[in-house]
């Protein structure tokens, strides 16, 4: 008998000492560490109880006492064995078991739910068992009662008269993780209900509401709300928010323990993204319900392809993507640029500043263009030891601290380093949209106006569909070759009606859109001095200036004679090709200009050929000029009419006007037609028709002075001031309309703080502390004020929209406030 005991005493003495050591050699083995001290002390208690019975059978003088102490270690071996064989039996199944799935008992167990659960999804949910909303009853008392039940889809249940087509909880009984208080979304059938419509009393039921303590006319409206099909467009959304509960809890609580078939479950989705149709547009319940289907989807079909009606990039949605992005990280992928920018906008050491959220469209797209350009695919974030564990975020107060823990998964989040590559490239794009951005702050700004697209980066402009419109016309227009084309017809492709009169800021506008759809417009009052016309025409060419265009002094000099010349040319009413080749050799010739503006200035010489050219203000800006510049600019007009060896009388009239213009007395026109012309023959036709002073030369004979000569001369010359005059001889001053007055409500106002009351400044001034505030804390804020909170921060957004013309908050739990925007309205 002590052989046997011994031999077991030393047995379980190996087997406890094995399984502390090693607990998965064990068959108990469970990660639990309360399991596994079980598991360790059932063998060795059991060998204590051995020797205790070895003793006790063979007493010795001093050890009478051996049965007592063996009959306590011997209850204790019992005690623990019975916990050991229990635990075993809660151990989950192997990986690849599928689990299996049973309807949810009709009846439920007061305190019945662990606190903790495990899965077989590789995580484990956590659910803490304190709350501090003060939602319920009083905590002295614990729910009592008839136990709740749950009525899915299609189970009707009465209540005071109404008929609930399911998918709620109802009885006394069914308390929270705290066990303290009733669940809020309970049902009781016994208190009290008023009457009352679904869009009445919603104010009356506080912010975190339970059904047994908001009054009876709050139950009366909420339960006819069900009653009614849950559909009532203009019912209170808190009512919608009592019944999500109960949605929260039996997908999440009863979902965990795999009491819910896979058709309730997607009954379920299906109800909350039928609530999401009607009342999405309340901001914080879109925020809620999307927050609940991307956690639906984590925990229940993330091994499938993510639906479409998930977007983890709002905001509300911050845990699901953490589980995302370290799926990515886990699989050593690349980062899209949708996953890259989502990060940065979560994170919190980052942020980014008002083009970014002003412009979400055109800074994805820009965004996305400049990241793919840098990092291919995208960046590779390798994966960090940190495990990955999120919360979800319960509308409920009583579904608080529920957390998922991923032990096979990293948790990447809070690494700053791959997200300083990102925010460099945000950093980019934001201050390529800074001038777009500001345009859209303006009261009244149009995103698709000339004016804005004008100021949109170029890569974005193609992507605008005015600007698709555009281009195909410009294409049809002057897709290889310079175009003419109504300044009207320019604006009718937008959509807009044309300004009476273009000023400086239209014609720059114009120019630049046109520039950004890959085309150069002429006249370009940026380089050419000299604005569009309503009534006229504009020459488009293909190609345009490009982005770092700067136009030497040459360009313009050439620019001015081309103009002079086309005057001229135009004069007997019809361009002759002999003067139309002499001003184009004039540019093709010339070895001081780039490409670019050979081009520029060809489609410029076209606008100025074909279209009228006035004399307007030219007498003013020469009158101050010398003699000897009078006498070049004179022998330049000469050289153009005779170009093609015959100068018209209709010409000879407008080189008259032209010289009155320079102060010259216009009998001298024929005088220096004769001294021109003693280099090379011309036939000189009198306006009076009556005689002709010819000279002779064959009919196809080519002209034999070329204006280039004249050229040549001025630039040996290095005659600066005949150049300056040149240059700027039809450059136009364009007088800007006067600023626009200040609104008389905004003159009465010396800050734009002044527009709101004292309560609201105050509640303003607090928040502006920081970008991201908790619900509660908000809300006992707007309290203190005499604020609700709804309408507090309604009137804020349509304060800052009359200002700046953008919100600055985002309802939902956090609320975001635009700390930024906040700082511009109050520096502007």
């Amino acid at each position: 008998m002590d052989s046997a005991l011994a031999v077991f005493f030393f047995v379980c003495f190996v087997w406890s000492v094995v399984g502390l050591i090693w607990p998965k050699a064990l068959h108990f083995a469970h990660p639990s560490k309360k399991k596994r001290l079980h598991a360790f002390f059932f063998p060795l208690v059991c060998a204590l109880a051995a020797a205790s019975i070895a003793v006790a059978l063979q007493p010795k003088d001093g050890q009478e006492g051996g049965w007592p102490v063996a009959a306590i270690l011997c209850a204790l071996a019992i005690f623990y064995g019975t916990r050991l064989v229990r635990e075993g039996t809660q151990k989950k199944a192997p990986k690849g078991t599928a689990p299996t799935k049973v309807v949810a008992p009709r009846t439920y167990v007061p305190n019945s739910e662990p606190e903790t659960e495990p899965s077989d999804s590789g995580f484990r949910i956590t659910i803490s068992t304190s709350t501090s909303y003060g939602y319920g009853d009083d905590s002295s008392s614990r729910p009592k009662g008839s136990p709740a039940a749950w009525y899915g889809p299609g189970e009707p249940v009465e209540v005071k008269g109404f008929t609930i087509p399911g998918m709620v909880y109802v009885g006394e009984n069914l308390p929270d993780q705290s066990g303290y208080y009733n669940d809020a979304s309970l049902i009781n059938p016994k208190l009290k209900v008023v009457n009352a419509e679904p869009w009445q009393h919603g104010e009356e039921m506080g912010y975190w509401a339970s059904y047994s303590r908001i009054p009876p006319q709050c139950r009366g409206a909420y339960l006819k709300w069900l009653a009614t099909g849950r559909s009532e467009p203009e019912a209170n959304i808190g009512y919608v928010f009592l019944f999500f509960y109960g949605l929260e809890r039996r997908l999440f609580l009863d979902g965990r323990k795999q009491w819910i078939s896979e058709p309730e479950r997607q009954s379920i989705v299906g109800e909350v993204r039928r609530l999401f149709s009607i009342y999405g547009a309340n901001r914080s319940f879109r925020g809620y319900a999307s927050n609940l289907l991307a956690m639906e989807w984590v925990l229940f079909q993330s091994h499938e392809e993510m639906p479409d009606y998930i977007n983890l990039t709002d905001s509300y949605c911050s845990d699901p993507f953490q589980m995302q992005l370290a799926r990515t990280v886990a699989a050593k992928a690349p980062l899209s640029p949708a996953m890259a920018i989502q990060w940065l906008t979560l994170h919190p050491e980052f942020g980014l500043r008002t083009p970014a959220r002003r412009c979400t469209k055109e800074f994805k797209e820009l965004f996305a263009q400049r990241y793919t350009e840098k990092y291919g695919e995208g960046i590779v974030v390798p994966p960090n030891k940190k495990t990955l564990s999120i919360s979800y975020h319960a509308a409920s107060p009583s579904l608080r601290g529920m957390r998922l823990d991923f032990t096979e998964l990293p948790d990447p989040f809070m690494l700053t380093a791959p997200l300083k590559k990102v925010h460099a490239i945000a950093e980019t794009c934001t201050d390529e949209l800074d001038a777009y951005s500001r345009y859209l702050g303006r009261k009244g700004s149009e995103r698709e106006s000339l004016a804005a697209l004008a100021l949109l980066p170029k890569d974005l402009v193609p992507n605008a569909p005015a600007a698709a419109k555009m281009k195909d016309s410009l294409n049809t227009v002057a897709g290889t070759r310079p175009g003419l084309l109504e300044t009207v017809k320019l604006y009718e492709i937008l959509g807009e009606e044309p300004p009476a009169q273009l000023g400086k800021k239209d014609a720059e506008n114009l120019a630049a859109f046109v520039e950004k759809l890959g085309f150069g417009l002429i006249p370009d009052i940026r380089y050419y001095g000299v604005r569009p016309e309503r009534n006229s025409s504009v020459v488009v060419f293909p190609h345009g200036h490009g982005v770092d265009f700067k136009p030497s002094g040459e360009f313009r000099l050439v620019g001015s004679i081309l103009r002079l010349g086309a005057m001229v040319s135009q004069s007997d009413g019809n361009v002759s090709p002999h003067e139309e080749e002499v001003l184009k050799n004039l540019i093709l010739d010339n070895r001081h200009l780039t490409r670019i503006e050979k081009d520029s200035l060809l489609a410029y010489l076209h606008w100025s050929l074909y279209t009228p050219q006035g004399t307007a203000g030219l007498k003013q800006k020469l009158a101050d000029i010398g003699e000897s510049e009078k006498a070049v600019i004179s022998r330049i007009l000469i050289s153009v009419a005779h170009a093609d060896g015959y100068i018209d009388p209709k010409e000879v009239k407008q080189l008259e006007k032209l010289y009155t213009s320079l102060g010259f007395d216009k009998s001298q026109v024929l005088s220096d037609i004769h001294a021109a012309s003693a280099d090379a023959p011309v036939t000189v036709a009198l306006r009076d028709q009556e005689a002709t002073h010819a000279i002779p030369q064959s009919a196809d004979a080519a002209p034999a002075f070329m204006l280039n000569e004249e050229l040549i001369r001025i630039r040996e010359q290095e005659t600066r001031q005949v150049r300056d005059v040149l240059e700027n001889i039809f450059t136009e001053h364009v007088e800007e309309p006067a600023p626009v007055e200040v609104s008389e409500q905004a003159s009465q106002h010396s800050s734009p703080l002044e527009g709101l009351d004292e309560a609201h400044q105050t509640l303003f001034t607090r928040l502006a502390e920081q970008t991201h505030w908790e619900r509660p804390a908000v809300y006992e804020m707007c309290k203190e004020l005499g604020l609700m909170l709804d309408g507090a921060m309604e009137v804020l957004n349509e304060w800052a929209f009359d200002t700046v013309n953008a919100p600055l908050i985002d309802d939902g739990d956090p609320i975001y406030f635009d700390t930024e925007l906040a700082k511009e309205i109050v520096d502007a």
